[in-house]
């Protein structure tokens, strides 16, 4: 893995963790697709089963992890006999739901505590600050469940459970150079050639390695690349002018069709939606 890979892809896509539970759980608690948001739980203690739609249920019986990447319909159900110890956080992304990092996991990320190095600081951390009611906590909790995220996608990368998609090509030797570069800068005028040029391979064993590896075209990951910074722009209140310029469209007509093919309406009435509370 590149070492600027993994920041890169982050900052990219801006993954945002916000706390809203932290302390003793028994019973049933549901989770709802709806909301809109992925969810992060961390199980400090006791046993559970977690169900989710769609996939085989999970038995909780040692301190785990369960990241759900993307939004899904999830219930965590704890014995009424006994009471778990467990904070959950909703995960948020700038660039939407249906982003590089969203699409290379699974639906459902488990992994013991016995299994992430140099995970205990952070959660020893994490868990004083819940019990404590300091001036802060609330965006020190935050911070410390993006520490845990980071360390989560580093661990899915040792274990090599991600095969396909941008956090593989991060993993490639020549393709995560030219990854890091088209995240950086999407406005460049970059072609199937160029980039071939910078992976160092043939324009046509470039295109087939990046398809099998990252799952999609070299100029479709371009388009999103450019999609998703254009939404980050446009978030911010940035004209659509000045958005097409920054993406590296030509002109605000030619940003504006390549938007309406990726989202289905054009970057004002996303931004009407937006602001309407639709996304």
């Amino acid at each position: 893995m590149n070492p600027d890979g993994i920041s890169r892809l982050l900052d990219h896509i801006g993954l945002r963790a916000n706390t809203f539970y932290a302390g003793p759980l028994c019973g049933l608690h549901d989770f709802a697709a709806d909301e809109g948001v992925g969810h992060l739980h961390v199980i400090r203690a006791g046993a559970m089963r977690a169900v989710q739609a769609g996939h085989p249920d999970i038995q909780v019986g040692e301190p785990t992890l369960l990241f759900y990447p993307r939004p899904i319909n999830h219930r965590l159900d704890v014995d009424d006999t006994v009471t778990a110890d467990v904070l959950c956080a909703s995960v948020r992304y700038d660039a939407g739901q249906e982003n590089p990092l969203t699409q290379s996991f699974p639906a459902v990320v488990v992994i013991p505590f016995s299994g992430l190095r140099r995970i205990e600081p952070t959660l020893t951390a994490l868990f004083a600050e819940a019990a404590d009611d300091s001036p802060g906590r609330q965006v020190m909790l935050d911070r410390l469940c993006d520490i845990l995220l980071i360390q989560i996608v580093r661990y899915a990368i040792a274990q090599e459970w991600v095969q396909h998609g941008v956090l593989a090509g991060l993993a490639h030797p020549r393709l995560a150079p030219l990854l890091i570069e088209l995240l950086d800068d999407p406005r460049q005028p970059w072609t199937v050639d160029s980039m071939a040029a910078r992976a160092h391979l043939s324009r046509n064993g470039f295109a087939q390695e990046f398809r099998n590896v990252v799952g999609i075209t070299p100029a479709d990951f371009l388009t999103r690349v450019r999609m998703v910074l254009a939404q980050r722009l446009l978030r911010q209140g940035r004209p659509v002018a000045l958005v097409a310029d920054e993406t590296g469209y030509g002109s605000q007509p030619a940003f504006s069709r390549a938007f309406i093919r990726e989202t289905g309406m054009s970057p004002s009435a996303w931004v009407r939606t937006l602001a309407a509370g639709g996304r």
